[in-house]
């Protein structure tokens, strides 16, 4: 049985390293506080040879498709929604 001595040692051993704990958390803290805004990020993908103007103009394409198929087919939209539920489903067990 440990006498009250070493546990008083060992309690005091913990908060010094609780308090190390805590200040490290907290200047971690403050370095993720820095957020980069979408220009930034725009700016650093085109250093890095990525073009986004071709993938906004592909997902406005993909979003005017969506919207001709559900007019000009609503079940085969509805059809086509439903299987990718379900396999999205099954694949996610």
């Amino acid at each position: 049985m440990a006498t009250k001595a070493e546990l008083e040692a060992e309690l005091e051993a913990l908060r010094a390293r609780n308090a190390k704990l805590e200040e490290s958390a907290e200047a971690g803290a403050e370095e993720k506080t820095s957020t980069k805004t979408s220009d930034e990020i725009r700016r650093l993908l085109k250093e890095h040879g990525v073009d986004l103007s071709g993938a906004e103009a592909m997902g406005e394409e993909v979003v005017a498709e969506f919207g001709r198929l559900q007019k000009d087919y609503p079940i085969t939209v509805l059809l086509i929604a439903f299987s990718l539920g379900y396999v999205v489903g099954r694949a996610s067990r």
